[in-house]
């Protein structure tokens, strides 16, 4: 696939000015979105990109501005305004009473990219694809990639914490995208405190956002759709690899974790899956892994038996009586054999103890 750039994400160049310059040079497409100006988050850069990726706004100018009467000239309104009606496409999440979720069983409140994505990420994902919008792959990535990317957006910019606890965190991530984007706001020690340099800032954070938006999409396109087909044919052949039907067998190596999460509980999978073998690319002995108990949890549903936690090659087969055993991991999380035979022993003596 193409591979994006500031002129690749819309037909025209990007530009952004202030109120001072509403009326632009006429360079544009003629269309204008709007956002406020002053210090910028993530939301309202990452909005901007998204819209100008559609075909009503594509080349669109940005004016950063919160004088009311300049905003109700333009053509779409993002994260300033008080206003959220998109049939006269204003995107705004401040005001009393706004309450918008993405749906699909998604409960965080919405921002300003969560806003434009929820109308205008499908045509965005279709395009990107080349396929039309009612396709059911469409659907699948735009769902998947509101829940992997978007939605923190959202979450961090309505100040959500993501883990219902009074605790304070055990460490700082100021690493994260929207951190990323708000250090891109010119630094109060900076003598220059122009619009100029402001909005050339929020230029930057802009493709910043976008980018890694992109990057997403063409992640989940090249790659996330594909495993998941294979992960679902295996999760559903189970039953062959052991008459239990917790062990999975992949019959080649992709991504595997989060799609076998959502596959389970799209298929109400009952006993839920405890170890997945696969074939490490470069040794080409086999594994075994224990399943978390969730994609962001280092605990696993059945962590491979204790007794053999820090073992390795002969000492390790004498211990479980397998052939070939390569290794078992200190926490258990997964172990190997030189062959698929002892991995699929090792997975089965492992379910008994």
């Amino acid at each position: 696939m193409a591979s994006l750039s500031p002129a690749a994400a819309s037909p025209k160049r990007l530009r952004v000015y202030s109120s001072a310059a509403a009326d632009g040079d006429g360079a544009g497409s003629g269309k204008r979105v709007g956002t406020h100006n002053g210090s910028f988050h993530c939301d309202e850069a990452l909005g901007c990109f998204l819209i100008r990726l559609t075909s009503q706004f594509a080349g669109a100018d940005v004016v950063r501005t919160r004088d009311s009467q300049i905003l109700d000239t333009l053509d779409a309104v993002l994260d300033v305004g008080g206003v959220y009606d998109p049939s006269r496409h204003r995107y705004d999440h401040h005001q009393k009473g706004f309450s918008e979720v993405f749906g699909h069983g998604f409960n965080t409140k919405l921002s300003s990219a969560g806003l434009v994505y929820k109308h205008f990420g499908k045509e965005i994902i279709a395009k990107e694809l080349g396929v039309n919008e009612d396709h059911e792959d469409v659907h699948r990535l735009y769902l998947s990639i509101y829940k992997s990317f978007v939605e923190a957006l959202d979450a961090i910019d309505n100040g959500i914490n993501q883990y219902d606890t009074d605790q304070p965190p055990k460490y700082v991530n100021s690493t994260h995208l929207s951190s990323r984007v708000g250090r891109l706001n010119p630094d109060w020690t900076d003598p220059d405190q122009s619009p100029e340099k402001e909005n050339a800032a929020f230029e930057q954070a802009m493709i910043l956002a976008g980018s890694e938006f992109m990057e997403s999409v063409r992640f989940h396109v090249k790659s996330w759709l594909p495993a998941r087909s294979i992960v679902l044919e295996c999760l559903l052949s189970r039953g062959n690899i052991d008459p239990s039907g917790e062990i999975m067998v992949l019959d080649r190596f992709c991504p595997w974790k989060l799609h076998l999460f959502e596959l389970e509980e799209e298929l109400k999978t009952d006993p839920l899956t405890k170890y997945v073998l696969y074939q490490d690319e470069r040794s080409k002995s086999w594994r075994v892994q224990a399943v978390g108990v969730a994609p962001d949890r280092f605990e696993s549903r059945k962590a491979l038996p204790e007794k053999w936690r820090g073992m390795r090659d002969d000492g390790l087969s004498a211990e479980t009586g397998i052939p070939g055993c390569v290794f078992v991991h200190m926490s258990g999380f997964i172990g190997g054999n030189k062959t698929y035979e002892g991995a699929l022993e090792m997975a089965r003596a492992a379910l008994k103890c």
